[in-house]
């Protein structure tokens, strides 16, 4: 065997484990650089009794994902569900109307700007002529009059910042903490001063965060082929 065959030998058993190891001889591209993506994430307070001063939580943007480049409040809204009912105990029939106000306030966290204020009302009762006391306090009759189950959903409107601190202050592997707080009124017109009233107010609400972020490049594994065959060795050739 000669030198010269013996050299292309161990050159083709070389290439064949920089292959193998991924150590090719030439560098290959880097890959393309991915879209950003969104990941949201929906915290929600369980219906309750007014007035409610309470916090809801949502996860922080995680890290590992990828850079944070925006947030954004996509939904936050409030669903309310009331009754009443109310009865004149006085001695003559009066004239009598009620109606609900309500204000619902969402404050966001760490420099996010929060949405106006959700304001309405809801009339309870039109103008109604009640009957003179019965005797009874028991809410029938005609000296009684009812609000049947009254619901109504207020959205606030959505917000969205890609200031260097917000995005800073939610990203983390904790939680964020949006304030909900109601305040509920009630306006009577008429009576005479001697109306008995039972009233029941709830709240539940719902927030949604969403992130936007550019995904952490994973640079792909470098192919795996299989060695070449090595090449064919001639017989040695022997001389008398």
């Amino acid at each position: 065997m000669t030198i010269g065959s013996l050299t292309r030998r161990a050159a083709a058993a070389l290439g064949a484990l920089l292959t193998l190891t991924g150590l090719g001889l030439l560098p290959s591209a880097p890959p393309a650089g991915a879209a950003d993506q969104t990941v949201c994430h929906t915290a929600s307070l369980p219906q309750q009794r007014t007035e409610v001063n309470a916090d809801v939580t949502v996860p922080q943007f995680d890290p590992a994902l990828g850079t944070l480049t925006s947030v954004t409040v996509s939904n936050q809204a409030a669903h309310l569900v009331t009754d009443a009912e109310f009865q004149n105990v006085a001695q003559t029939s009066v004239v009598f109307s009620e109606t609900m106000q309500y204000t619902l306030t969402f404050t966001s966290p760490a420099g996010l700007a929060s949405p106006p204020a959700l304001t309405g009302s809801i009339q309870r009762i039109p103008p109604t002529t009640l009957a003179p006391f019965s005797g009874t306090q028991n809410f029938q009759g005609a000296d009684s009059v009812s609000e049947p189950t009254t619901t109504r959903d207020a959205t606030a409107t959505p917000e969205t910042s890609n200031d260097p601190g917000v995005l800073a202050a939610f990203t983390g592997t904790g939680s964020v903490a949006f304030h909900v707080q109601s305040m509920i009124g009630e306006v009577f017109n008429g009576g005479g001063g001697n109306v008995v009233a039972q009233i029941n107010t709830f709240v539940a609400a719902t927030t949604e965060v969403c992130y936007t972020y550019t995904p952490t490049e994973v640079l792909a594994s470098p192919p795996v082929t299989a060695p070449p065959a090595p090449p064919a060795v001639a017989a040695p050739q022997f001389t008398g």
